[in-house]
């Protein structure tokens, strides 16, 4: 009897899911998404996803660290940013520290404040 204990706990531990920050987009047209994030003591912006309509992409991977994260999208249905500023490019970017983006080559835009309320992962939805 024991081993099947055992086997069953290997089981249930294997197929553990994994936490992670997506986004999803749930408009009628394309979006391009970025994200920022304080890891340590640098703030790190990444970017860009593509998503389809109804289509998602894992931002961050695993569990979260950190309750405020901040998004940037774009599409033909609207823009989501905010007053929090980090580097961004119009290419795929992973670009540590948001001060003299300019003076480093990239361009300075606003996203949006995500509170997950310390969540180990979350879904953040783009509507129209």
């Amino acid at each position: 009897m024991r081993p099947l204990i055992v086997g069953a706990l290997m089981v249930l531990c294997g197929s553990a899911a994994l936490a992670d920050f997506e986004i999803c987009n749930e408009t009628s047209s394309e979006a391009f998404a970025s994200i920022g994030y304080k890891d340590g003591e640098d703030w790190v912006s990444e970017g860009w996803w593509t998503l389809q309509p109804d289509e998602c992409a894992i931002a961050v991977v695993g569990d979260l660290k950190n309750r405020y994260y901040y998004i940037r999208a774009e599409s033909r249905a609207g823009n989501w940013t905010g007053e929090y500023t980090f580097c961004y490019q119009r290419d795929s970017f992973s670009i540590r520290g948001d001060k003299d983006c300019t003076l480093r080559g990239y361009k300075t835009g606003g996203f949006l404040k995500v509170d997950t309320g310390n969540s180990l992962d979350w879904v953040h939805q783009l509507t129209d």
